[in-house]
């Protein structure tokens, strides 16, 4: 992970990793690195994104992120 993020120009700065499911190797490898925080797509708030400088997403995490914006708002009442 540290080498991943020496590549990008982010070792020392606020990330925020967003992963589209389940990694434990992706968890476990930023779990002990000052400043970086591992979200996976479905879990994805504003307040992880506002603690943070940077995003770091996958495809597959921008993909499942575009699924659920762009699903129509329910109205309260509504049934699914």
């Amino acid at each position: 992970m540290v080498e991943i993020l020496d590549a990008l120009g982010l070792r020392d700065q606020s990330v925020l990793i967003v992963i589209d499911e389940a990694a434990p190797e992706v968890e476990a490898s930023a779990r002990n690195l000052p400043n970086v925080g591992v979200v996976r797509a479905e879990g994805l708030n504003v307040y992880d994104i506002l603690r943070h400088r940077n995003l770091l997403l996958t495809k597959a995490a921008v993909a499942r992120l575009e699924t659920r914006l762009s699903a129509p708002a329910r109205r309260e009442g509504e049934a699914e």
